[in-house]
This record gives C-alpha cells, sequence and structure tokens, in this order.
C-alpha cells in the first residue's frame, strides 16, 4: 500500500497507530473519520467470553522507541528513545518514495494542540508565593523552593475557550498532568485537556501574581510552618495586597521548544502553510 505498510520488526501489539499515523501525516496524506462511526473495546474481564482464544507468538520489541528513532528526527532528543537510528533504516525507502516531511511539520499540522495547548511551552518555571518565599507544589502545597519534586515545576497549558488561545491551566513541566479538583489537601494532579473544556483545570495566572481558580477564588497560603505551608481557595476580592501572589522563578525555554524554534526557522511551514488548518 501506499505507506509502505508495517515496520516488520515490530512485535506484538502497540506503537503501529502511531507509526501509521505519522506516515499518513508527513508522506502526503491525511486521517478522516466518518461522523457516523462507532468505535468499541473489548476488555478482558475474566469471562470465559473475553478469553483470548489464540497464543501470541511475539519477541520482545521496543515499538513506540522504533516509531519515535524514525520518525522524530531532531524530537528524539527530548523523546528519550534508546533504538538507534541504524535499526531504523527500513524506513528510509518509504520516506525517500513518498518525499516525507520532518515531525516538525506534524508539531505545525497540529499547533493548536501542541502550541496553543501547552504541550511544547515556551517556558518552564516555578510559582513562588512572595510573602513565604516557598514555592508552590501538588505534593507539598508550599514547600522549598530548592526541591527537585517535579510537580513544582510548571509550564502553562490547555488552550483558553474564550480566545482559542494558550492557556487557561497549568501544566506540571514535563507530565501529562496539569492542576485538577482542589480540596482540603491543596490541588490534585490529573491528565490533561488540553482543549480547556474540563474546568476543574481552570487556573489563570494573574498579571497581579495571582493564581485564580474558575471565575473568582485564588489560591493563598495559611497555616504551617517556615518551611511548609498549606494553600487554600479564598475569594479573590477578598485578598489584602500582599496576599496570595505569585512571581515566576528558574525561567528556562524548554528543551523541545528550542527545537522546535529551530526547525521552525529551517523549514518555514508558517510560511509555506499560513493558511493551513490547526486541529
Amino acid at each position: 500500500n501506499l505507506t509502505g505498510g508495517f515496520d516488520e520488526r515490530l512485535h506484538g501489539w502497540g506503537g503501529e497507530n502511531l507509526d501509521q499515523s505519522l506516515r499518513a501525516w508527513l508522506c502526503g496524506g491525511e486521517i478522516v473519520r466518518a461522523k457516523t462511526s462507532r468505535v468499541a473495546h473489548m476488555w478482558r474481564t475474566g469471562d470465559r467470553r473475553t478469553a483470548t482464544h489464540y497464543r501470541i507468538k511475539a519477541k520482545g520489541t521496543n515499538n513506540r522507541g522504533r516509531v519515535v528513532s524514525a520518525w522524530f528526527g531532531p524530537f528524539k532528543e527530548v523523546a528519550r528513545s534508546s533504538v538507534a537510528a541504524a535499526d531504523v533504516q527500513n524506513y528510509d525507502a518509504i520516506k525517500n518514495q513518498m518525499n516525507c516531511r520532518p515531525f516538525s511539520y506534524f508539531i505545525y499540522r497540529f499547533r493548536k494542540l501542541y502550541l496553543e495547548g501547552g504541550v511544547i511551552a515556551a517556558e518552564s518555571f516555578k510559582l513562588k508565593e512572595t510573602s513565604t518565599g516557598l514555592c508552590l507544589s501538588a505534593n507539598q502545597n508550599l514547600g522549598d523552593c530548592s526541591s527537585n519534586d517535579f510537580r513544582s515545576v510548571f509550564q502553562l497549558g490547555n488552550v483558553d475557550m474564550k480566545t482559542g488561545k494558550c492557556c487557561s491551566g497549568l501544566r506540571f513541566h514535563g507530565s501529562n498532568e496539569c492542576m485538577d479538583f482542589f480540596d482540603k489537601a491543596g490541588p490534585h494532579p490529573y491528565s490533561c485537556d488540553m482543549m480547556g473544556r474540563n474546568m476543574n483545570q481552570q487556573y489563570k495566572l494573574r498579571e497581579d501574581g495571582r493564581i485564580q481558580k474558575g471565575d473568582a477564588d485564588c489560591i493563598v497560603a495559611v497555616a504551617g510552618t517556615e518551611k511548609r505551608r498549606r494553600i487554600e481557595l479564598r475569594p479573590c476580592s477578598n485578598l489584602a495586597a500582599d496576599e496570595g501572589v505569585f512571581e515566576k522563578i528558574n525561567r528556562r525555554e524548554p528543551r523541545e521548544h528550542e527545537i522546535y524554534r529551530s526547525e521552525l526557522a529551517l523549514h518555514q511551514w508558517d510560511k509555506k502553510f499560513p493558511d493551513l488548518p490547526d486541529n
């Protein structure tokens, strides 16, 4: 077939969907769906009707690693694939035959998800509460800013549905999780809704330094020790001038954004395809 079929070195299941998707989008095709289609998945429940009726004859392999090494180009650096380029040379023939584009085109094609949705963020940072000098963390509420806790490093995430641009939430850098529902224990992490429809993930970092959740509440520091404080939500309109104010510290451009910026400058997708749909 036109995409060259399946990578014959994939074994078992998993990864072939990623491979076929990238083959389609990078090599001149697209994937569409019939609006009336329905997709179902049958889980193994222990009931004999869902039992396996075949034997798996598969070799161990790093399917996703092969896809990353074959298609990600310079982005392989941040995807942490251990598969060497020499191991995916069987892709070269179809790439040359189909004149396939580099992976940065895929990111540009779906820029509303990857860029406006905050998957590839222009900046990562910690959030220091100015009155205590402690930093926001999902695990500690407010704790030591020198902590290596990955849930104390943030990036903006999720599309703002009002503007269609970034961002309406706070995403934990290097993960697929965002700050979600808030209770007495503080904010809880949950898988990011990049399109911004999950109202639990509405955390707005305001220009005055306050973190507003939803329409009216802001995060403030409350009882605790010198090294650790709890946080809670209070009406933003009732806060004192110095209450609930955060500042960004340890601000950095993530490596994946550096790579995308370099690739965009090289390939000029935004100039070649300024009207290309973004979702």
